[in-house]
């Protein structure tokens, strides 16, 4: 669907935000869009970027989505399409395809909720988080540049918690954002987790060493969003379903159950 460019902030060296003017249908918290972001057929697939927010929009509707007038992506420069797409100005065009994929399930105590992010992976635990009120964030990232993106946390989401560890020291505590989640977990706690793969296979692991549930959106390379060219393909262990299988990342996810994953092979 074509929709405009409301704006297109820098917040930090290679991080942005872009508010897209994009009538939006109901987006569910974890859900992403593919973006095509020029005319032409270089580059000549599509970007899937996870949905930071929704603009315009009061809050959830009955069904755990939100509606608006359009949608706001935060992104970092890391390859050709996200450079040509740091230079996009108001009012310019871009092709939007979505909602996509699968959405975080809600809790039944909000305030029970453990959102755990690491660098970009932030960025679809942002809309999530305004349905959690009580929550606590635990946000890590390599520096004081990349945590950045997590300034909007701290205002009006009602957290109970928000932690902010870097690697380097340079903001918040010191070390690996999995050093906290023994801090913060109890029984009761449902993990939702975001960000790199060697993250992610820790968080699960202290997750089921809880005994607590957990919940992991994936990342992986898209050209399709909808599951038919099979690129994002994940081996699933079958610890639910009884057999091993593989999943598609973008049409069967990006959510996933933890114990759904067979992390030996992810």
């Amino acid at each position: 669907m074509n929709a405009s460019i409301l704006y297109n902030e820098k917040l930090s060296p290679g991080y942005y935000r872009m508010g897209i003017r994009w009538p939006a249908r109901s987006v569910l918290p974890g859900q992403f869009v593919m973006l095509r972001v020029c005319e032409g057929l270089d580059p000549l697939l599509r970007r899937p970027f996870g949905v930071y927010d929704v603009l315009g929009s009061g809050g959830p509707g009955p069904e755990g989505g939100f509606s608006g007038e359009g949608i706001d992506l935060v992104y970092r420069v890391v390859g050709r399409g996200t450079a040509i797409m740091s230079e996009k100005s108001a009012g310019e065009p871009v092709d939007v395809l979505g909602p996509l994929g699968s959405g975080f399930p809600a809790p039944d105590d909000p305030s029970r909720a453990v959102l755990v992010a690491g660098g970009m992976g932030v960025v679809p635990l942002h809309l999530f988080a305004r349905t959690l009120a009580g929550a606590a964030l635990l946000f890590g990232t390599r520096s004081a540049r990349e945590a950045a993106v997590a300034g909007a946390f701290s205002r009006d989401l009602g957290l109970g918690r928000l932690d902010i560890v870097t690697e380097d020291g340079s903001s918040g505590r010191k070390g690996l954002v999995t050093d906290l989640l023994g801090e913060v977990l109890s029984p009761g706690s449902v993990v939702y987790a975001c960000g790199p793969p060697a993250m992610l296979k820790a968080v699960a692991r202290a997750a089921a060493d809880g005994r607590v549930r957990c919940y992991v959106s994936l990342e992986r390379t898209m050209a399709c969003g909808i599951g038919v060219c099979l690129g994002c393909a994940v081996r699933t262990s079958g610890a639910r379903h009884g057999l091993k299988t593989y999943s598609m990342v973008c049409s069967d996810g990006p959510v996933f159950d933890a114990g759904d994953i067979d992390w030996e092979l992810f």
